[in-house]
């Protein structure tokens, strides 16, 4: 092997294309060996570790990679987007600062910046980002669409419904932009987009995503005009589209969970007391069964920081089993956790969330998917509070059918996988109650919303603090709220959200029927 380093790239490079995995690592490795600042050669590395699912090779490439001095600009976004792959935004932020990348990058560059840190949970970063984009371009529409997003997240409806509308003036055929006005701005009589909606739904050619997210907006104005034939149909236009664009792994998915479920059983689910001030909260349970809400009241308190949803525990896991995981969790990260350091998962869970903290002693972290690792959550952080919150089959299933999530829950988009996938929740959470029934705390959404005083004590107390008035104030204009409940949090605490899926109850016989042969109904 020639030791030229332009030689050497263009060897790696050549295995690289043939796929010639080995002789192409060994071709960047002595190019490294001399010269540990060729950025491309690391960049190279992390690519074919990660087509090999080598995640800590993987990563380990990308870590080095960041630590090169006097990179571009656009050399160093695609730093960023790898840091942000591998869920390591501590490291992402202080990347980006040290590169000074928001005074350097074009605003369409910005805005993909402002997408990672929004992804990751950093909104102060996202909306620095889009601000500095739209100081230099007012007519970028994904600038304005963006900040439409960060301004939904604050809570600043008009705002943001302003935002959307600069974005559509700019672009009218941006379909997420529509989704996204949908659900910000409530549809009347006098001011709707249905007719628009129709219009360009009519057209030849259109992508599932784009398809998917006209055809979701179109069901939402609908039904605010109460219109819910016409509703439910763009609903199912929107869900074939979407089972096009994310189709769903029933038998990967459930045999991933009949993995976990086999492995954690009393013995193994002990773990090694970790002795950390930071005390995590843990937020579980379906999307749409009022987390949102849960973590909302959490966050009122002073000793709590709301985190958010991260993917930090799948990552941690991810190093731990040496496995690229893309979702919440997969066959292999399943099979490969019997042999997890579950120590060693715990503490870098921990490192990663410090940051998000800002110093408090506790910290709420609500991926709803969580619940299929409650087990291992408990095995690597001994100390960390479960809270699973739960809500009736019925109006649960509904509110998944008709929410248009960003990537997890793709059983969503069909009735049948909807009800067959709580089912295999619910026997999940049973048999994480039997084998852990000192960890898992469950609530019941009916119950919070109709006596929420009562149970925000109740949940206070489990968690190990004082009950504070400030956690009923879900309706406060401080914080940010990235969810599909963004936009009906910052209404208060409202008990009559159930039964939602009356008007539509004659679509919905194969949920019904499926669900009432689970005996859930």
């Amino acid at each position: 092997m020639s030791g030229n380093p332009q030689a050497l790239w263009q060897q790696g490079q050549r295995h690289a294309e043939l796929r010639q995995w080995d002789q192409a690592i060994a071709c960047f490795r002595s190019l490294l060996a001399h010269d540990r600042s060729f950025l491309p050669a690391w960049m190279e590395l992390a690519r074919i570790h990660e087509a090999l699912d080598h995640y800590r090779d993987a990563c380990h490439a990308v870590v080095e990679a960041s630590r090169v001095e006097n990179v571009p600009p656009m050399a160093a976004l695609v730093v960023a987007r790898a840091l942000r792959k591998f869920d390591d935004l501590p490291r992402m932020q202080d990347y980006v600062d040290r590169m000074r990348l928001p005074d350097k990058l074009p605003p369409e560059k910005l805005i993909d910046l402002a997408s990672f840190f929004s992804s990751a949970g950093d909104h102060a970063g996202a909306m620095l980002c889009t601000q500095r984009a739209l100081a230099i371009r007012q007519d970028l529409a994904e600038a304005q669409h963006m900040l439409g997003l960060l301004l939904m997240f604050e809570g600043r409806s008009d705002a943001s419904a302003a935002a959307l509308e600069r974005a559509l003036a700019l672009k009218p055929g941006f379909a997420s932009a529509r989704s996204l006005l949908s659900r910000v701005r409530k549809a009347t009589p006098a001011h709707h987009q249905v007719d628009e909606l129709r219009r360009r739904l009519a057209q030849p050619g259109l992508a599932p995503k784009d398809e998917a997210h006209l055809a979701f907006a179109l069901h939402n104005e609908l039904h605010d005009l109460q219109e819910f034939d016409a509703a439910w149909d763009a609903l199912a236009r929107g869900s074939r589209a979407r089972q096009i664009e994310q189709p769903f792994d029933a038998a990967g998915t459930l045999a991933a969970i009949k993995r976990w479920q086999a492995t954690f059983d009393r013995d193994f689910i002990r773990g090694e007391d970790l002795a950390d001030p930071l005390t995590p909260i843990f937020i579980i349970g379906l999307h749409r069964t009022g987390t949102t809400l849960l973590e909302r009241m959490l966050g009122g308190h002073p000793d709590v920081a709301d985190a958010g949803e991260t993917h930090v525990f799948t990552a941690a896991l991810c190093h731990a089993t040496d496995h690229l995981c893309r979702q919440t969790t997969d066959e292999v990260l399943a099979a490969r956790a019997a042999d997890a350091d579950y120590a060693s998962v715990g503490r870098g869970f921990l490192a990663t969330m410090r940051r998000r903290s800002a110093g408090k002693p506790f910290l709420t972290e609500k991926q709803n998917p969580n619940f299929m690792l409650a087990g291992a959550i408990a095995k690597a952080l001994p100390h960390a509070r479960i809270l699973h919150m739960r809500r009736s089959p019925v109006d649960t299933c509904f509110s998944n059918l008709r929410t248009l999530f960003t990537n997890e829950a793709a059983y969503s988009y069909d009735q049948v996988q909807m009800a067959d996938f709580y089912r295999t929740y619910r026997d999940m959470m049973a048999h994480w109650r039997e084998v852990m029934p000192d960890r898992l705390f469950d609530i019941d959404y009916d119950d919070l919303v109709r006596e929420p005083a009562a149970q925000a004590r109740n949940i206070a107390a489990h968690c190990g603090f004082a009950y504070r008035e400030e956690m009923l104030r879900v309706d406060r204009s401080s914080g940010v709220v990235a969810t599909a409940s963004a936009s009906q949090v910052r209404d208060g605490i409202v008990t009559n959200r159930g039964g939602l899926w009356r008007p539509y109850e004659r679509h919905l016989g194969p949920m019904l029927d499926r669900l009432a042969a689970h005996g859930m109904i």
